[in-house]
């Protein structure tokens, strides 16, 4: 019976966070797939190996103190941090990848320089590889990025900030689109709430 329920108490720490696949099956015979364990909260976490960079195949669901900065879970059950929490909140080990990290991986994954270097909403940044969609749930590279079923649309963090005061915000982030190839690179403000992918040191 206790051990029942210490089973049902770990699923319990699984829930979604800003899109998290149902699917928790960590076995894998793909060198590429593996999993990391947050020591803070133990959460066990997947993760994926795409080129040389290692990532969390999920969105980060830490919700302990920060040192700066807050998160909070939204109606959708995710969790989402602002930008001063989303900089410190990756477990040891791992950071919050910066807008170049994210460009290495869209090269790697096909698409040119001149559409990594595209910014703006609906540039259709990577669409003649189907960048967007790769990288969303089922789209083959294990990144598994879902969309909250309530919205077509769903941000992530980086870590770099380009000006101050710009109209548009000063925080380049990336954009998903439901069933979308295109996966935007925009400006965003420090205040916003958005997921965290965390990228291995």
């Amino acid at each position: 019976m206790l051990s029942w329920t210490l089973v049902l108490a770990v699923a319990g720490l699984t829930f979604m966070s800003c899109g998290k696949d149902k699917d928790d099956n960590n076995k894998s015979n793909d060198p590429n797939v593996g999993s990391a364990k947050d020591e803070r909260d133990q959460i066990v976490y997947k993760t994926i190996k795409i080129g040389n960079q290692v990532w969390f195949a999920e969105d980060l669901r830490y919700d302990g103190p920060l040192s700066q900065g807050n998160s909070y879970i939204p109606s959708s059950g995710g969790k989402e941090y602002d930008f001063e929490g989303a900089k410190v909140a990756c477990p040891n080990g791992w950071r919050l990848p910066s807008d170049l990290d994210f460009r290495t991986l869209e090269n790697y994954l096909g698409m040119s320089d001149a559409d990594t270097a595209k910014i703006g909403y609906g540039v259709n940044r990577g669409v003649d590889k189907g960048i967007g969609l790769k990288l969303q749930n089922g789209g083959g590279t294990g990144f598994n990025f879902i969309i909250s079923s309530v919205s077509n649309r769903q941000k992530v963090w980086t870590s770099t900030k380009i000006s101050n005061g710009n109209i548009n915000g000063d925080i380049l982030v990336r954009t998903f689109i439901k069933n979308n190839n295109s996966l935007d690179r925009e400006r965003d403000y420090e205040g916003s709430q958005m997921c965290v992918r965390c990228l291995k040191n």
